[in-house]
C-alpha cells in the first residue's frame, strides 16, 4: 500500500512538472546516437569470444559507456557477452 501511494505520488509530481516518468532514462535512439559500432559488428566481435547462436541484443549503460549485451547461447550453456559500442572492444564476458 504504501509503495502504491508512493509511486502515484511520484506519478502526479512528474506530471505536475510536465516531465514523462519515462524522460528519466535514457532511451535506445539516444544510446544508438553515440554508438559507432554497428550491432552486426558487435555480434560479431561478440561471437570471436563465445561462440554460438545470439539470440538477443540490447543496448545499456555500463561503467558510463555505451555498451551492447549480447546474449549467446550453445549446447551447453547460455553467456552474455558486452561489447563497446564506440570502440567494439569486448569489455566483459560472462
Amino acid at each position: 500500500m504504501k509503495k502504491t501511494m508512493i509511486a502515484v505520488g511520484l506519478a502526479g509530481l512528474f506530471t505536475v512538472m510536465g516531465v514523462p516518468a519515462w524522460a528519466l532514462f535514457e532511451s535506445d535512439r539516444t544510446l544508438s546516437e553515440e554508438a559507432t559500432v554497428s550491432m552486426v559488428d558487435a555480434i560479431k566481435a561478440a561471437q570471436k569470444v563465445q561462440p554460438g547462436k545470439p539470440v538477443e541484443v540490447s543496448m545499456g549503460k555500463d561503467d558510463d559507456r555505451v555498451v551492447y549485451k549480447i546474449e549467446i547461447v550453445d549446447a551447453v550453456t547460455t553467456r552474455d557477452v558486452y561489447v563497446d559500442a564506440k570502440t567494439g572492444k569486448v569489455s566483459k564476458d560472462k
